[in-house]
């Protein structure tokens, strides 16, 4: 997009101009879409470029974006960016000279890039989806498919190193919603996947036929299911997709923006904030999940963060900027939507690592409470309080140590530190999910979440059945 000269000499402009730190962020993307909604198919392709520029002086951020990238009007808008730092005065330090690193591709070879796959083999896949949902019982109500597609080409440099940073990310991803009804009651079902992979990922059992099969038998189940029992008592969370409940409720007070304004885990380093059954990663090494890559927005390499190690509070999430202000190592964890937003220290893949119990144990151990199959998408949290709420898509009423009857219309409120130091029992069967949807924090970012079967032994329920 730029060359490498234009590069150094944006690098230099800002340095000269009184920043302690600067950085280019370059960026070309393309999106390609289809969607089904009750048989209509609709295609869609975007595209767009553009530079990013970053001046960081006292610990203070001045940003500015251009989509035009000409030469002089990059020089203007660095130039521009100086002018609104007015701290020192022009003083030339050299000419700063950066060299193109390898490129970072998540890839592997043999992987069929979703960029090169014909409209028609797309298409083809959304209509045996489609197909198959409304083909699989006379209760189908509607059916909303969406393939997605997009990469992004990007081009980093800072002040910090001389070599200038290049990596493509490529996402492919499948995301169905079901509803059905019978007259009297209507309900949903959904699955998704997400890769940083090629458009061969969605196979198998991660095909948009498997998943929409799996929708639908999901929203089947909700259909014949009963009110939830409302109260206090144990909840169990099945593997895998239900570590969005953690991403929600504890993830983002872990993020170090939102601990430096008072998050429920600020001042809390250091200290226990969960049962000592947990230890929870946020890992952006996973090859082809959604939340990796090899440099963060800000050129840093991505990283294993521990957060929580055995009980005891030991990292947060560290863009450049709070790092800086705290004293500490950058994480690898700022991320940007795109070159039209500076980096936020964001989540990556966050899960709770296995532990030793026996997820059937885990069931037979609890006499009565509830087992959540799937918590859907999440819910809110406030970060101050750590206080948050989610529904539960999908439960069983767990009865003297056995899943018995399907449960619907239930929701999830406590205390993220409270839950956590619920946890009684962690199962050894990790899944970590290629999750199809995005956290938003101002700006989107894919990520990943994961989590084993879970015990919380107190956690209020609410419900429209009666009292547990």
């Amino acid at each position: 997009m730029i060359e490498r000269d234009i590069f150094s000499q944006l690098i230099s402009i800002m340095m000269d101009g009184g920043a302690d730190y600067c950085d280019v962020y370059a960026e070309e993307s393309a999106y390609n879409g289809v969607t089904s909604d009750d048989r209509k198919l609709n295609t869609s392709r975007s595209v767009q470029s553009g530079v990013g520029l970053r001046i960081i002086k006292h610990h203070n951020t001045f940003y500015t974006a251009c989509q035009d990238v000409s030469h002089e009007n990059l020089i203007a808008a660095a130039k521009y960016l100086v002018s609104g730092v007015g701290t020192a005065p022009y003083s030339p330090r050299g000419a700063v000279v950066l060299e193109y690193g390898p490129k970072s591709d998540p890839m592997s070879e043999g992987d069929d890039d979703p960029e090169t796959i014909d409209i028609r083999r797309k298409l083809e896949t959304m209509c045996e989806a489609q197909d198959k949902a409304w083909g699989y019982s006379d209760k189908i109500r509607q059916v909303t498919a969406r393939y997605s597609d997009f990469y992004r080409d990007i081009s980093m440099a800072t002040s910090d190193s001389d070599q200038i940073i290049r990596q493509k990310l490529g996402l492919v991803e499948f995301l169905v919603t079901v509803f059905v009804g019978d007259g009297l009651d209507r309900q949903m079902g959904w699955a998704g996947k997400s890769f940083y992979k090629g458009f061969d990922a969605l196979s198998g059992r991660n095909s948009p036929i498997a998943l929409t099969e799996e929708a639908c038998r999901q929203a089947h189940i909700m259909l014949e299911a009963d009110d939830c029992p409302r109260g206090e008592m144990p909840v169990v969370f099945a593997p895998g997709e239900n570590g969005i409940l953690f991403h929600e409720s504890c993830g983002h007070g872990m993020e170090a923006d939102l601990v430096e304004k008072g998050s429920a885990f600020a001042s809390m380093e250091g200290k226990s904030v969960a049962s000592e059954k947990v230890t929870i990663h946020d890992n952006g090494l996973l090859p082809g999940y959604p939340g990796s890559y090899a440099y963060d927005d800000e050129g840093i390499a991505s990283q294993d963060t521990v957060l929580i190690e055995k009980g005891r509070l030991v990292n947060f999430l560290h863009s450049r900027s709070t790092a800086a202000r705290l004293g500490v190592n950058p994480t690898g964890s700022g991320r940007r939507q795109n070159f039209k937003f500076p980096p936020l220290p964001r989540m990556r893949n966050t899960y709770i690592s296995a532990g030793n119990d026996d997820p059937e144990e885990i069931i037979r151990a609890t006499k009565k409470g509830i087992y959540a199959a799937d918590v859907g998408f999440g819910g809110q949290v406030d970060v101050v309080t750590g206080r948050f709420i989610t529904s539960i898509i999908l439960g069983y009423l767990i009865e003297n140590g056995r899943l018995t009857r399907p449960v619907k219309g239930a929701t999830i409120t406590g205390i993220g530190i409270d839950a956590l130091k619920n946890i009684d029992m962690v199962g050894n069967d990790l899944i970590i999910n290629h999750s199809p949807g995005r956290c938003g924090k101002g700006q989107e970012a894919p990520v990943g979440v994961g989590m084993p079967t879970v015990r919380v032994k107190k956690l209020t329920v609410g419900g429209t059945g009666i009292a547990f």
